[in-house]
């Protein structure tokens, strides 16, 4: 009979499917700052190499000061800053989508841009094209209440 007990406990204890944190997460719930912004290959910044993206001049005015990413429960959302002369977008007809861990982001002009959800961390990709060279900019924003 404990023999039986054990291995239904065993069974049981396997067969119930927890939720992944990414799950569990509102977002909305939370303010999302930027923790990191890599930007591969590096850029030459006074002679040496930077993949700092908050530490290059031009770039990092905005990102360095509370640079962060607010979702609204009414399905839209802001970036906002406290840093001197940023425009941060928050437009009007901005939404956001999610479906499973992915965070889709309109900002109402056209332009759709993917962010991943793991645990308490949002991730983005952006690339551009600048003097011949194409940059990939990785950014992580990190949940605080």
């Amino acid at each position: 009979m404990k023999k039986i007990l054990l291995i239904v406990t065993i069974c049981l204890a396997f067969a119930c499917k927890k939720k992944t944190v990414s799950e569990v997460v509102d977002i909305t719930t939370y303010n999302w700052p930027l923790a990191s912004a890599t930007i591969t290959p590096a850029k030459v910044v006074d002679g040496k190499s930077e993949t700092n993206l908050m530490l290059i001049s031009g770039s990092s005015a905005c990102l360095n000061n509370n640079f962060t990413l607010v979702f609204s429960k009414d399905g839209s959302y802001a970036f906002t800053s406290t840093g001197p002369l940023c425009d941060m977008i928050s437009f009007k007809n901005a939404k956001w989508t999610k479906t499973g861990n992915e965070i889709k982001l309109d900002d109402g002009f056209g332009h759709i841009s993917i962010y991943n959800l793991s645990g308490n961390i949002i991730t983005n990709n952006y690339v551009y094209t600048e003097n011949n060279i194409t940059y990939t900019v990785s950014y992580t924003y990190t949940a605080k209440k």
